[in-house]
Formats: structure tokens, C-alpha cells, sequence
């Protein structure tokens, strides 16, 4: 019973730490959702990770994949797949790879087998990188 009561305070702080740097990363989103099946905080490494059907949202976009690693001391967040995705039904935007990397100023990295379409346009390239629109 006190183990999984501190396993629940440890996730409730690292849920806490993930929106209070993503609201700093991101400030025109608002509100940021993380789910996932499996979410361990490594203290040693400053990292969180997130195994098994990760749905990560943020404003108008939707991102899935397998695997997430959200480093703090990197200020990146890794998104793995078979394939990753990614989806905004306001902005048009759907894509998909084996890779995303995210960094705070909302650049985005595509990698492995990465297709991207915006309203009429598609990019296909074993790597595609992006700006995501904060509007």
C-alpha cells in the first residue's frame, strides 16, 4: 500500500513537472495531455518515459507512438513508432514516421520512412523537418 502510494506521488509530480515545462516550452497551447500505459521517472537521468500506446496532446495536435522519452535536461521529447503520428484536423496536418524528435521552440524532426501532408501538399523523405504552427 505505501509503495503504490509513493509510486502515485511520483507520477503525480512528474505529470506536474511535464506541464509546468511544457506550459514554459509551450505557451500558446494551453493545456497538455500525456497518456500512456507504462510511465517511469528516471531521477538519475532526468528522464521520463512512456511505453505503450502514448497519445500525447497539445492544442489542435495529436501525437501516438509506442515509446516516448522526454528529457529535461535535453529539452527534447522522442516519440517512437511503428509508425509515429502525428494529426491536426484545424491545421490540415497529418503525418507519419518511425521518429519524432520535438524540441521547445516547437521545431520538429521526422525520421525513417517519413510522409507529411499539409491540405494539398505531401512530403515523402527518410527525413522531414517541420515547424509546427502555434496558430
Amino acid at each position: 500500500m505505501i509503495r503504490n502510494l509513493k509510486m502515485f506521488s511520483c507520477f503525480l509530480i512528474s505529470l506536474s513537472a511535464i506541464e509546468s515545462i511544457s506550459a514554459k516550452e509551450i505557451p500558446n497551447y494551453g493545456d497538455i495531455s500525456i497518456k500512456a500505459e507504462h510511465v517511469t521517472l528516471n531521477k538519475f537521468t532526468n528522464k521520463l518515459l512512456l511505453k505503450t500506446n502514448i497519445q500525447i496532446n497539445f492544442g489542435d495536435f495529436n501525437l501516438s507512438g509506442d515509446s516516448a522519452i522526454l528529457s529535461y535536461d535535453e529539452e527534447i521529447l522522442v516519440i517512437n513508432g511503428s509508425p509515429a503520428s502525428i494529426l491536426s484536423k484545424k491545421n490540415n496536418i497529418n503525418g507519419v514516421a518511425d521518429q519524432f524528435i520535438i524540441y521547445p521552440n516547437l521545431s520538429m524532426e521526422m525520421l525513417g520512412d517519413a510522409r507529411l501532408m499539409k491540405k494539398d501538399q505531401s512530403i515523402y523523405a527518410e527525413q522531414i523537418t517541420y515547424q509546427i504552427s502555434p496558430q
